[in-house]
């Protein structure tokens, strides 16, 4: 990874669709990286040399959280009616000033953003392939789980009730089913994000003021609801312990939501292969990520299962918030038709 690769990645992501806070810093981000000398550019190279396993997209992504949080006040007035020449000064400064404080959060903390709707396809996935293979309940584990939200949200229907009917499938909107979870498991590299860090990686809008609404209020919901997670520090980039892990406990589901993005290409492959050879049958693997690495609305869920060399690419959502609507690719129908998905009476 080198500047140009991450000043590609900032103008990508300065052309995103929706603007909620983020779009504007990002390109400043890219017009200052054009300078192999600004004091921006020494301090993403050190950043990137610190963390080469990072995606330019999520070295971006960091950086700019990084600086939202040790410098919030400043932060805020890059998005001020000031002309782009002070802003990208200001900019300039702050990257030299808070050097130190930036490269320490880039080196220890991921982009942590916790959705409050992001349950809701894997629940409908699970809910439709895991009964015809359990007897008396099986093992799932959400890897890269951040916050830790999503394996207590499985199986609340509460939440799922809230919620579901903002995101309609081709089929309309899905039945609450329970899936046959005996124990879920949290696993991320610490350490773990507490809500504090997980609002700095939310932008400065509205729109993510009442998305963070909605995580609080999930958050109460679980706790109400004495949804239990065991919490387990991995890191999924070290294979032998990933590997360790995945034979110590016999987790027969897991779900991956924006997290292969943050990871370098190369690296991804290896995870999923990790994954493939060690978990118990059916060996379901459900993968969300943004299309176009975070440079185009919306996302996409690929499901991998243990008789299946291919995975499914299953759907698209229309907003990574998962309020929209999902929509079918090619191999919808061939995954609908032997494990049917359960709809609400139009």
């Amino acid at each position: 990874m080198n500047l140009k690769d991450l000043q590609n990645a900032a103008e990508r992501l300065g052309e995103h669709p929706q603007d909620h806070g983020w779009r504007q810093f990002f390109r400043l981000v890219a017009r200052d990286l054009s300078d192999p000398s600004s004091d921006l550019s020494s301090i993403l190279e050190r950043c990137a040399l610190r963390q080469p396993a990072h995606s330019p997209g999520h070295l971006i992504n960091l950086f700019g959280i990084a600086l939202k949080s040790v410098a919030p006040e400043d932060f805020a007035l890059l998005g001020a009616p000031a002309s782009e020449v002070a802003r990208a000064a200001l900019l300039g400064r702050m990257a030299r000033e808070h050097a130190d404080g930036i490269a320490t959060i880039v080196e220890q903390r991921r982009n942590s953003f916790t959705g409050a709707r992001r349950f809701l396809v894997p629940q409908v996935i699970l809910s439709a392939c895991l009964p015809r293979h359990s007897r008396s309940g099986l093992c799932f584990a959400d890897l890269g789980t951040g916050l830790g939200i999503m394996p207590k949200q499985i199986n609340n229907e509460k939440l799922f009730t809230a919620f579901s009917a903002d995101l309609p499938w081709p089929g309309g909107v899905p039945a609450y089913r329970e899936a046959p979870i005996r124990r879920a498991l949290a696993v991320d590299r610490g350490p773990f994000p507490d809500l504090h860090w997980v609002r700095e990686c939310y932008g400065s809008s509205e729109y993510y003021d009442s998305l963070f609404g909605e995580l609080v209020f999930a958050l109460d919901a679980v706790d109400v609801n004495g949804a239990t997670t065991e919490t387990c520090e991995v890191d999924l980039l070290d294979t032998a312990v990933l590997r360790q892990f995945l034979h110590r406990w016999p987790i027969h589901a897991a779900n991956l939501s924006y997290v292969l993005y943050e990871i370098a290409p190369d690296r991804r492959t290896q995870i999923i292969n990790t994954l493939r050879d060690n978990l118990r049958p059916p060996g379901l693997i459900i993968v969300t990520e943004p299309r176009a690495e975070l440079t185009r609305q919306g996302c996409e869920t690929l499901v991998y299962c243990d008789y299946r060399t291919d995975p499914y690419r299953l759907c698209t959502v229309s907003d990574g918030h998962f309020i929209g609507e999902v929509t079918a690719l090619e191999d919808y129908d061939e995954f609908t038709a032997r494990y049917p998905i359960a709809f609400q009476p139009s």
